[in-house]
């Protein structure tokens, strides 16, 4: 017997076997129809546990759309699978005769071999097989026909239950497609078409932000997240927020934001510091909100911020440009232009500026570009036509995104006022009195920051009213600095004032620079000297005064060092000597006690002979002062300038510069006293002799004093002779 064909050939009619060859194709029939059965009941049981696993997984979940490929190449699979292996295997498998007899055999025992034997020998006779021995078996084959019963072949119970299972599991398919066709054409057209409709669920939920669940943020920023639950039955108690990290899901509640109503109810949480793409996952009650992703961008910032300005004509006018900082210092009046280029294209931009005078003012815009104008710009810019005062300025960038930068970008422009002249001079060798002739000169420096356009000496009276307003004419081609120096100062003379003595007379000095704002130049005033007027004569008084003055001071000097000199000139005391139950050690302290008892005076005369240089060198600088008022007030003559200059002054400066320094010098050595006391008067002489000289000065002046007393006496009598004259000739003219 072989199983080469899928079918036995038919056996002729007068074969004794016809009959058993009936039975089995009866029974080939049978099976292939038991095929059917089983395979279409598996089939439709597959198809039923894929359609309800795929709504049961898409209804809780909403997975994305490649999810549901996947699902629903799986369940293909699946079905293709049963159909290749349970109807078609099955049913291409060749149901031979000699096959069907050993299932006949199995399942009746009694039958032993004699089906199969007899089938297989009438298929293929054998020479060696006695042909009785073929009837008696083909003989008792056909003798159990009647025993043979298909049920004890075909578990039918089993064959039905599968049927049943099928049959239901498909009609709870079109029972459902029937009561709820919504519901399964939502389920067709999101399994089949992979459309992206949601469920429709009894909780709504809407996140605020997103765009086909997509919402793009700046790195670095926080996030808030804003979801709106609402149901006919009432909002859920519980929002769950499910973020993607490294570590997988991360499931956190959703805090509770505003007030709750009856079918709303508004739930808040916030991502701190976003840095990375995350997907995100919403859930409360039976609504799902999958599928979405923060988007992470870096948000616009300014790649370059390029600052002109052009100052005022005055300054120059040309254009010049500041490096970018937080704080910009350009010039008052100024034309400031400001260039912004941002790191990314923009839909928006836009350049504020506030005034720092005027915080209640409402800030100006300065430059906007809106979501219509051109794409793919990158630069704004601004100009402002004359920086008045300091200003901030604001940059406020929005990409083709719509997403905005972190914080605005601020700068401050500070508009550098024109200063004042800054005068720093003085009149020198004027103390507080001048004569009318005198020609004062005054020292020192005018500046400005950007130039002096001209500068004036002004001489006011008593009364405050201008009596003359000199220019100084140094000042040419607006120069920033001028000096007047010791050797060359500005000499301000006052013979054509007018003066009369026992006036008083104000000096000032006022400078404009060259500011060409239309506040004017800026003016400058120095401080003011207010001198009285005296005579000559008043003033060489007042002058001898401050001569005794110092005379009396350098006496005070002389006797410092003179007490000085005379404790060095002492003799010590020395220690008392020791005795004999006095150790060798107390001998030594004695000694060193007397050794300082001879070095204190000569630090004393070196501390004496220093500060009495320090004192002559003021009294000798004093004296040349005295000497310099005479000269500017016009009444110094030779014998004052060799008196004053000559045998004081220079003395003086030379006791202070040479003598009484060395004197100290030698002073800290220490050196004996025979060495220290001739060097101490000799000094000492010199400053006596300078000093003899001051009073043989001082009863000069006393006799020049009693010889201005007998001149004013003279013009007392001489006034009162012409006043008794006229008085004698109105009687004259008066009487009969």
């Amino acid at each position: 017997m072989t199983s080469s064909t899928l079918t036995s050939p038919s056996p002729s009619a007068a074969s004794p076997a016809a009959p058993l060859r009936a039975l089995l194709g009866d029974l080939r029939r049978q099976t292939r129809r038991w095929i059917w059965v089983e395979s279409l009941a598996r089939l439709g049981l597959a198809a039923a546990v894929f359609f309800w696993t795929s709504l049961a997984l898409d209804w809780g979940i909403e997975p994305p759309a490649w999810v549901r490929i996947t699902m629903l190449a799986l369940g293909l699979c699946g079905l293709t699978w049963v159909i290749a292996t349970s109807l078609l295997g099955r049913l291409f498998t060749p149901l031979t005769d000699a096959a069907l007899a050993l299932v006949v055999e199995r399942t009746h025992p009694r039958c032993g071999d004699s089906l199969s034997t007899a089938i297989e020998l009438a298929d293929t006779p054998r020479a060696d097989v006695d042909p009785e021995l073929v009837r008696r078996t083909t003989a008792d084959a056909l003798a159990m026909l009647g025993e043979i019963r298909s049920p004890a072949i075909f578990r039918r119970r089993r064959l039905a239950l599968q049927a049943l299972a099928g049959a239901l599991a498909m009609a709870t398919v079109v029972g459902l497609a029937a009561a709820r066709p919504a519901m399964a054409g939502l389920w067709a057209r999101r399994m089949l078409a992979l459309t992206d409709e949601p469920w429709p669920r009894r909780v709504r939920l809407e996140v605020e932000g997103f765009t086909a669940g997509v919402r793009t943020v700046a790195r670095g920023s926080d996030v808030d997240l804003v979801v709106h639950a609402s149901a006919a039955g009432g909002p859920p108690d519980l929002v769950e927020l499910r973020t993607l990290g490294p570590d997988g899901w991360r499931t956190e509640r959703m805090g509770l934001r505003g007030a709750a109503d009856a079918e709303s109810r508004s739930f808040g949480h916030v991502i701190h510091t976003a840095v990375a793409d995350t997907e995100l996952e919403i859930r409360g009650g039976d609504a799902r909100l999958a599928g979405l992703r923060l988007r992470v961008v870096d948000p616009p910032d300014v790649a370059d911020v390029a600052i002109d300005f052009q100052p005022p004509a005055y300054l120059g006018g040309d254009e010049r440009r500041m490096a970018a900082a937080r704080v910009v210092r350009v010039p008052r009046g100024s034309r400031v232009r400001l260039t912004c280029t941002a790191t990314k294209p923009l839909s928006a931009a836009r350049l504020v500026l506030t005034s720092a005078a005027a915080a209640a003012a409402e800030p100006a815009t300065l430059a906007e570009l809106k979501n219509d104008d051109a794409a793919e710009r990158r630069t704004i810019s601004a100009e402002i036509a004359a920086l008045d005062a300091d200003a901030g300025v604001e940059l406020e960038l929005t990409d083709t995104e719509g997403l905005p930068n972190r914080e605005p970008i601020r700068m401050q422009l500070v508009a550098v006022a024109d200063e004042p002249p800054q005068l720093a001079v003085a009149l020198q060798g004027v103390s507080t009195a001048v004569t009318p002739r005198a020609r004062l000169p005054m020292e020192g420096r005018l500046s400005d920051d950007h130039g002096l356009a001209a500068a004036a000496v002004v001489c006011s009276g008593r009364d405050g009213g201008e009596l003359a307003r000199r220019p100084i004419d140094r000042i040419r081609g607006n120069p920033p600095t001028v000096a007047f120096a010791a050797e060359s100062p500005e000499i301000v003379p006052l013979e054509s004032l007018g003066l009369e003595p026992g006036g008083r007379l104000s000096i000032v000095v006022e400078a404009h620079d060259t500011c060409g704002l239309s506040s004017g130049p800026n003016v400058a005033r120095s401080d003011s000297w207010t001198l009285d007027v005296v005579t000559p004569e008043a003033l060489r008084s007042l002058l001898e005064a401050r001569e005794i003055l110092l005379r009396r001071r350098f006496e005070t000097v002389i006797g410092d060092l003179s007490q000085a000199r005379d404790v060095l000139a002492a003799p010590p005391q020395p220690a008392s000597p020791p005795s004999t139950a006095e150790s060798a050690t107390d001998s030594t302290r004695n000694d060193a006690a007397n050794d300082d008892a001879l070095a204190a005076p000569a630090v004393r005369c070196g501390e004496a002979a220093a500060r009495a240089a320090g004192e002559t060198g003021e009294i000798a600088a004093a004296f040349r002062l005295i000497r310099r008022e005479l000269e500017v007030n016009g009444v110094l003559t030779p014998e004052l300038e060799s008196r004053l200059a000559a045998r004081i002054a220079a003395p003086l400066e030379g006791l202070a510069a040479v003598d009484l320094p060395a004197l100290a010098r030698d002073c800290r050595g220490a050196p004996p006293a025979a060495t220290l006391v001739p060097r101490a008067d000799a000094v000492l002489a010199r400053m006596r002799a300078v000093l003899d000289t001051m009073i043989e000065l001082e009863s000069f002046n006393q006799l020049v004093d009693r010889l201005r007393a007998v001149i004013r006496t003279q013009e007392d009598i001489r006034a009162e002779t012409l006043e008794q004259q006229k008085k004698r000739g109105r009687q004259i003219l008066e009487g009969p």
